[in-house]
């Protein structure tokens, strides 16, 4: 009976790992198939000084630090990183490492693996034909998060926004942004993605080094945990050079940006990038 029972308890066990098995490839695949719709064909239109000289001046010396003129048009970016996160302030940071691809204002893919030994999961998040969802797997194949619906795509569309300072050609009037300055140090980018209006400040060095973005992003960081516009930002450590491209390589990210309730939770190292 005891033999029995355990042969039964095994097969089980098999069948249930299986199952897991199976639903994580076919998510992996869907995944899959929205990164290659992302993917942009390379052009052979060049950036120039005149695409921006009608920008305010923060804005204006941003871009031209950020994308050197004769520099190929991009419209995705594909990118590698490392660094770490946490879920919540009390929480131990966790090592990471992922891979992505943008192409606003279509959307985004990042794949990652999280955390080591018994807390080592993987996953991602992305956002794509008016839709966003989070979803993880406990050492890559046990669900453990499954989040979709109207509040994680706007929340998407806020990240996707955020994230355009690594894809600079998309902040380019030419592509419907529209510019306006604050002061000689900031300027604000309103743009469309979806429905969704965000406007995103960039706060510009005098050399047109990006020093730190701000936004108002949806999300459930609020008071009682529901969903609501919640100040969130990020800073700016280092940037490098990639085929033309000067984008922030080391950034810091975080939630209420510029409160004393800062929460920060997310800090990565841009190690390869892409432009396509």
């Amino acid at each position: 009976m005891i033999i029995k029972l355990l042969i039964i308890s095994g097969v089980l066990i098999v069948v249930t790992l299986t199952t897991l098995v199976i639903l994580r490839r076919r998510d992996d695949g869907k995944v899959d198939t929205i990164w290659r719709s992302l993917e942009a064909t390379p052009t052979h239109q060049v950036f120039t000084e005149d695409m921006v000289s009608d920008l305010p001046a923060p804005a204006k010396r941003y871009l031209l630090h950020a994308i050197r003129p004769g520099t190929l048009l991009a419209s995705s970016v594909s990118l590698e990183m490392r660094g770490t996160m946490r879920l919540k302030p009390e929480q131990e940071w966790m090592p990471m490492k992922a891979r992505q691809i943008l192409a606003p204002p279509k959307g985004f893919v990042w794949r990652a693996d999280v955390g080591d030994g018994l807390m080592r999961f993987s996953g991602g998040d992305h956002y794509a034909n008016g839709s966003g969802r989070v979803r993880f797997w406990l050492w890559g194949v046990i669900p453990l998060v499954n989040q979709e619906g109207p509040d994680v795509s706007r929340a998407a569309t806020g990240r996707l926004v955020c994230e355009t300072i690594w894809l600079p050609t998309s902040l380019l009037p030419q592509r419907g942004v529209k510019w306006e300055a604050l002061d000689d140090e900031s300027a604000q980018a309103t743009i469309k993605i979806g429905e969704e209006m965000t406007t995103l400040t960039l706060f510009v060095e005098p050399d047109g080094r990006l020093r730190e973005i701000r936004i108002l992003r949806w999300g459930n960081q609020t008071e009682d945990g529901s969903f609501g516009y919640v100040p969130f930002g990020g800073q700016m450590q280092e940037e490098r050079d990639f085929d033309g491209y000067t984008i922030p390589s080391k950034v810091s990210v975080g939630w209420r940006l510029g409160t004393d309730r800062y929460f920060e939770f997310f800090r990565a190292q841009i190690e390869h990038a892409v432009f396509r």
